[in-house]
């Protein structure tokens, strides 16, 4: 084993690998290769292979997201808040293509691990959203529309789906609109 390597910079090369060739373009191999290591020596850090490592990848996206949207919403509130949020997990997402692939298909209650890596982005959302009055349950139901929105929208964009001359980021910009009026509208229903 290589001296000084340990299991937060493999996956550190793994992430930039995945970003640089796609996630299905990383193997051990790639990886051993990358490190200047036999790839026997990274099953002591992954003994579940490539299926662990790639679990470890989708949990550190999930981290490395958290602290990028929670850096965009600190002393922003309601609609900028949540505007900051989606721009940071687009600007995340678009430096990071081959890592969000990894964190797509994620279940939050599959283990606590898994709970634990992405608490810290919802936790945030949900934050932001008190301010608006809602009740709990329109409050998840919201979460997990921004969620769809997102993680469709951008994996459509990083796979090249669009074909339109209308610009992204105005269609962007005009769905996020969109979704504020929503919220917006669902508080004043309430209030009413």
């Amino acid at each position: 084993m290589k001296i000084g390597l340990d299991k937060t910079k493999i996956i550190k090369t793994a992430a930039r690998l995945a970003d640089e060739k796609g996630i299905n373009n990383i193997s051990l191999k790639v990886l051993s290769t990358e490190l200047g290591i036999k790839s026997p020596s990274l099953y002591k850090h992954f003994n579940g292979g490539l299926e662990e490592l790639n679990k470890e990848l989708m949990l550190y996206g999930w981290r490395s997201l958290e602290c990028d949207i929670t850096k965009a919403a600190i002393g922003k509130a309601k609609d900028d808040a949540i505007k900051e949020m989606c721009y940071a997990y687009r600007n995340f997402v678009m430096k990071h293509k081959g890592l969000f692939e990894a964190m797509e298909w994620y279940n939050m209650y599959q283990s606590e691990e898994h709970l634990q890596a992405t608490k810290g982005t919802v936790t945030v959302l949900f934050q932001v959203l008190e301010a608006y009055g809602l009740t709990d349950e329109q409050k998840v139901h919201i979460v997990r529309f921004i969620r769809g929105f997102l993680q469709g929208f951008l994996s459509i964009e990083c796979h090249g789906g669009y074909g339109n001359p209308v610009p992204l980021d105005d269609t962007f910009d005009y769905a996020l609109n969109t979704i504020l009026r929503g919220i917006s509208d669902l508080h004043k229903g309430d209030a009413e």
